[in-house]
């Protein structure tokens, strides 16, 4: 009897230390694709959500502890705006901090606080409720100020600079940094940037559509280690960048238009991009460059 009731409580004692244990801390990217769901107001593909293997690669370099600046030069429907609401997301439920959002306006802000943040909050069961409007100095309940438990999320527009001074940010997430304007603050990608010198461990997350040649994501991307997204060529196996120079089609039948491997010049039919972007891969071009990951990709490698 004395044996059977030390072996009952080892068993009761094992399963209640189990119970304890807190889950198992998943990449980023498996995080997402298992709790994120974005409504119809914020992708093309609304519910569960599934990242593309590009989106992946920037999912790796925001999880490595080595890196600090994330730079995303990219076209238009890449993915990228989603892609930050679920980093966003990541950290409000699992590593909770300070996170200054900044995009150009104050309308910008706006709409991507209800449609991206609350919408994206709300379609996630797991997310449902985590944010809280938070009272500003005047006791006023605002949408651009949210707590959650460890942390806050701030919205500001980078046409107001002065703005950037009151808040201090671990994570600090920059959209469309190309349409923000230099006022008599100085720049604001700058004055951001300072608001994340009181956290050693803080991330700087860039990306814009390039308006100006040469324009702030373009000089950001210049500065870091600039990976490129190659693809294969299902002919010759090599992995090349997909170009405008190299899409070609029969004269009058631009309906036929296909990618030309700059390896072997084999001419690629649309109906192989799927499957050649899911095995696609980031290659930096700049290895020498540390703590600072680039990300240069465009619309025609886009699903």
């Amino acid at each position: 009897n004395w044996q059977a009731m030390t072996e009952a409580l080892t068993l009761t004692r094992r399963r209640a230390l189990q119970a304890l244990k807190p889950p198992p801390v998943l990449p980023l990217a498996d995080w997402i694709e298992s709790t994120i769901h974005f409504p119809a107001t914020v992708s093309a593909l609304p519910g569960k959500v599934r990242l593309w293997s590009y989106q992946r690669g920037i999912c790796d370099a925001i999880d490595d502890p080595a890196i600090s600046r994330i730079t995303v030069q990219k076209s238009a429907r890449i993915g990228y705006t989603s892609l930050l609401t679920a980093v966003i997301a990541n950290y409000v439920a699992n590593q909770p901090c300070p996170i200054l959002a900044v995009l150009p306006t104050q309308d910008d802000c706006r709409d991507y606080a209800v449609g991206d943040i609350e919408g994206t909050f709300e379609a996630s069961p797991t997310l449902r409720g985590l944010l809280d409007a938070e009272a500003d100095e005047t006791g006023r309940s605002t949408l651009m100020s949210k707590r959650y438990p460890g942390g806050s999320l701030k919205l500001v527009a980078a046409k107001s600079p002065r703005n950037l001074r009151r808040h201090n940010a671990k994570i600090l997430a920059l959209d469309e940094i190309d349409g923000f304007e230099i006022g008599q603050e100085g720049d604001p990608i700058k004055l951001a940037e300072m608001r994340t010198l009181a956290f050693p461990d803080r991330k700087i997350l860039a990306g814009s559509t390039p308006v100006f040649d040469h324009g702030p994501v373009s000089r950001l991307y210049a500065e870091s280690d600039q990976r490129i997204f190659e693809i294969p060529c299902p002919d010759c196996g090599g992995f090349s960048e997909v170009k405008w120079a190299n899409i070609t089609w029969p004269d009058g039948k631009p309906e036929e238009a296909a990618w030309a491997c700059p390896c072997c010049g084999s001419v690629v039919a649309e109906r192989h991009k799927a499957v050649a972007v899911a095995q696609g891969r980031w290659r930096a071009t700049a290895p020498h460059v540390k703590g600072h990951a680039g990300f240069r990709i465009n619309a025609l490698v886009s699903p």
